[in-house]
């Protein structure tokens, strides 16, 4: 359970020229993701049809991560799009800013990524070389000073940073430039108060003693929130610096939370919904008109919209009561959703790009489809 889920060619020469060097080349020549920089793709379809796993809207920019370290922006709200410098080659699944130009990508191998302007250039601030050191360190430490309850959770960084686990981080957020908190996979969640500079393992801040996948985390409304595995969802405790658990009863995987003061709604498997209007106190079931999995949703103009694994769009004008399907021009995998202007929005997903206006046409709702 410790795993997770071509460049265009210039010409056929250069295939078969890169064919033929890598046949040739030694196991010497293997270069660590880690420590390459990402391929800078050629052309505009090149960069725009390649898998993104993650998207933003800065304000005055929109910013999509994917594969292989690709990181594209579009200052025309979708119409045009160029790649960033990126150091690495790393998958990327995550992207937040709080502010036009600061903002931190995550990804696979512990990856964190800090870029100071807009997203055109990114530095790399964590990898899982320095997880592997720094985490076990930090409950090393606490244990030698007599806090025996640290003891599993040094175990399982352990098991989560050595040999040739691929740690991905899957959402990150920040409340400020200095204060963010990242979740990944088989529990793991860490925190910085100095901007990324240096990031500490948060497993004893949180209810998740069986350290259950950590899928996203938003914030909603006033609350930091994050949900996962086993219906899992978790809201930040002011008085006691921690998550504690308002879980749904749900026994499969939430993938995205969307909402605001009022309601919030998480998303997951074989097109389940809750509700919950009390901050997680209580949850309902929504039913929903489709059976594929949810993996991303949003608030779009004050709508709900949800994104499916098999290139649905829904959307709720009622803060998430009932849902109704949305036509969309290019179904797709999507993985992500955000605003681009008023009844607009941009998604990401396996095949690229799509720019999409919503709550113009209109199907049949859930409850419609349910009678």
């Amino acid at each position: 359970m410790k795993k997770l889920w071509s460049y265009f060619a210039a010409s056929t020469v250069a295939v078969l020229l890169s064919i033929l060097v890598y046949a040739q080349a030694d196991k010497k020549a293997f270069q660590d993701p880690l420590d390459v920089p990402a391929v800078q793709q050629f052309g505009f379809r090149g960069i725009t049809s390649q898998p993104l796993m993650a998207i933003t809207n800065t304000g005055t920019r929109v910013v999509a991560v994917g594969l292989r370290g690709l990181i594209i922006f579009s200052d025309d709200k979708g119409r045009s799009w160029h790649q960033a410098r990126v150091p690495v080659q790393t998958d990327l699944v995550a992207v937040q800013f709080v502010n036009p130009d600061q903002g931190w990508a995550t990804g696979h191998d512990a990856v964190i990524l800090h870029t100071e302007d807009g997203g055109q250039t990114w530095t790399k601030q964590f990898d899982n070389r320095v997880a592997v050191v720094t985490f076990p360190a930090y409950y090393r430490k606490r244990i030698a000073s007599g806090d025996t309850s640290a003891a599993p959770f040094l175990k399982e960084v352990q098991l989560n940073t050595q040999g040739d686990t691929s740690l991905p981080f899957l959402s990150v957020y920040f409340a400020d430039p200095r204060h963010g908190i990242a979740v990944g996979s088989f529990g793991m969640i860490v925190a910085t108060d100095d901007g990324g500079k240096h990031w500490l393992p948060w497993l004893d801040r949180i209810d998740n003693k069986d350290f259950l996948n950590l899928n996203v985390i938003r914030k909603i409304g006033n609350d930091l929130v994050i949900a996962g595995e086993q219906g899992g969802v978790y809201r930040y405790d002011e008085e006691r610096q921690s998550f504690i658990a308002v879980s749904a009863r749900y026994k499969g995987s939430f993938f995205d939370v969307a909402g605001t003061d009022g309601f919030m709604v998480a998303a997951g498997l074989r097109g389940t919904v809750y509700r919950s209007v009390d901050r997680g106190a209580t949850w309902q079931h929504v039913d929903t008109p489709v059976k594929d999995s949810f993996t991303t949703a949003a608030i779009v103009d004050g709508m709900t919209v949800l994104g499916s694994s098999a290139g649905s769009l829904l959307v709720s004008r009622d803060q998430g009561l009932t849902f109704q399907t949305q036509a969309v021009s290019h179904p797709m995998f999507f993985t992500a959703i955000d605003a681009l202007g008023p009844r607009s929005l941009v998604l990401a997903g396996l095949q690229g790009i799509d720019v999409e206006q919503v709550g113009i046409e209109r199907t049949a709702t859930s409850n419609e489809v349910s009678q």
